[in-house]
């Protein structure tokens, strides 16, 4: 095994067992059955429902036996992104990890610490025979990353617990304390198409470095759908084509880094068209200087042939939507400096032989905000003929002034770090305001090991970090 000489040695055992079992999001089935195995397996009281979650419940170890339950919560799905150069099916393969000592990082594809890390805790704590610690209901549900699905889903009743540690934060030393309310939104363009006789034109946007749309939006990093789209637009201005597919994103919560545009280019015009998108490449590449380097687009003609392509008609109307389409941070906090209020991310960009579906993420700190910005998506892509639906709605999390859980954790926290951790407001989505209206009074907080470029193939996992927060998550349950 790749990470079995790091320490802590338990929590790597289950964080490598977690990445040989494909576990992206709606492919939940094997990791579930996993961890219901896990806990039959030593006699723990276990349930799985029907949306796959997982709850584990251990009694306390002696001396603890009559405190409180603690509830530990994470998601056992991970946002499964590869790059182009790796032959791994994340559906079907596990996760090729590897480590230089310092770092933990999936070869191709993305690590899913995110939030593998929370479940890896958990199973270590669950399976301990040394470690103290007051009854434990382990809560790991499903689908967190493509809506809060297994959260909504979910039944607390048979919990005692109320107070949770939720481990699906991704800095050390920050304590989470409240967080965005967000949604899904689908807009759906109906397209028709012809017969178009010229050059095969393949047209990549790459070198991107994606991100989590939460907490990375601020950046300004580059969106490759809207860049290819940008592309696309201007060189319609130059050169006679067709759009035989456009593509981009795996999950609305991820800023894509890459996208990919089949366009049949009249022949005389193949010179035009590729010019056109040199001169836009130049121009993203001066606009993202400083935020994303490193784009390209490339341009790589194949043959001549007469293909059945989106009418010319269609898909201006399809490009000009997709330009037109607000994206990335909205509105900043007024009250919470350099926290992002509102934002928005086109994660997906897909196309059919009948449509064009853009599927975005919408997060606010603010509810109302929020539902502003969803009507004026809708009114939008509906005055361009599309029809549209909304899936995954969760509340934000709102702090809780009164929470004698933070008052502890940061007591244990200034007595083994020497300081006081941030305690701090996110722009991403937790599952945390879900369950708070679950359980009634319950009081909780969000940390984690410090993970670098999440929801991509340049995740990595802090191996320092999370013996720190294994450290510091058993002295909290003392």
């Amino acid at each position: 095994m790749a990470l079995e000489n790091l320490q802590p040695r338990e929590v790597f055992h289950y964080f490598e067992e977690i990445c040989r079992i494909p576990h992206g999001s709606g492919n939940l089935q094997k990791i579930s059955d996993y961890l219901v195995s896990f806990a039959k397996e030593r006699n723990l009281e276990v349930t799985q429902d029907e949306e796959l979650n997982v709850i584990i419940k251990a009694p306390g170890t002696a001396g603890y036996e009559d405190k409180a339950p603690v509830i530990l919560q994470g998601h056992m799905d991970m946002v499964a992104v590869s790059d182009k150069a790796t032959d791994i099916d994340m559906k079907t393969d596990g996760l090729d990890v590897t480590t230089d000592g310092e770092y933990v990082w999936a070869n191709g594809t993305s690590l899913g610490g995110d939030d593998g890390i929370a479940v890896a805790y958990s199973l270590a704590l669950l399976d301990s025979k040394d470690i103290p610690h007051p009854p434990l209901e382990v809560v790991i549900t499903t689908n967190e990353e493509t809506g809060m699905f297994g959260a909504a889903a979910i039944d607390l009743s048979s919990l005692k617990g109320k107070t949770m540690i939720n481990l699906d934060n991704e800095e050390e030393g920050v304590f989470i304390t409240s967080c965005a309310g967000g949604a899904r939104i689908y807009s759906h363009l109906p397209v028709k198409r012809q017969a178009f006789a010229g050059v095969k034109v393949l047209v990549e946007v790459g070198g991107l470095k994606g991100g989590h749309s939460g907490e990375m939006i601020k950046y300004g990093r580059g969106n490759a759908n809207i860049i290819a789209a940008r592309a696309l637009l201007e060189a319609a201005g130059d050169a006679d084509f067709r759009i035989i597919d456009i593509k981009g994103g795996v999950a609305d919560n991820a800023i894509p880094a890459s996208a990919t545009a089949e366009v049949v280019v009249a022949g005389d015009d193949t010179e035009k068209f590729a010019e056109s998108i040199a001169k836009t490449l130049a121009a993203v590449k001066g606009e993202l200087e400083v935020k994303d380097p490193d784009v390209t687009i490339k341009v790589t003609k194949e043959s001549e042939q007469e293909a059945l392509a989106i009418s010319n008609e269609d898909g201006k109307k399809a490009l000009e939507l997709i330009n037109v389409m607000p994206d990335g941070a909205q509105a900043m906090s007024a009250s919470v400096e350099g926290l992002v209020e509102t934002s928005l991310n086109l994660g997906v960009l897909t196309t059919s032989e009948d449509e064009i579906v853009l599927e975005q993420s919408v997060r606010s700190s603010v509810e109302t905000s929020k539902d502003y910005l969803l009507r004026k998506l809708i009114i939008l892509a509906e005055s361009f003929g599309a029809t549209t639906s909304i899936s995954g709605k969760y509340p934000g999390w709102k702090f809780n002034p009164n929470s004698a859980l933070r008052e502890h954790m940061v007591e244990v926290y200034r007595k083994m770090y020497g300081r006081d951790p941030k305690v701090e407001a996110i722009h991403a989505g937790l599952e945390c305001g879900i369950l708070s209206e679950k359980i009634e009074g319950l009081d909780c907080i969000s940390i984690g090991p410090d993970m670098l470029d999440i929801h991509s193939p340049k995740e990595k996992l802090s191996v320092k970090s999370t013996a720190n927060v294994w450290d510091y998550l058993k002295e909290v349950l003392k």
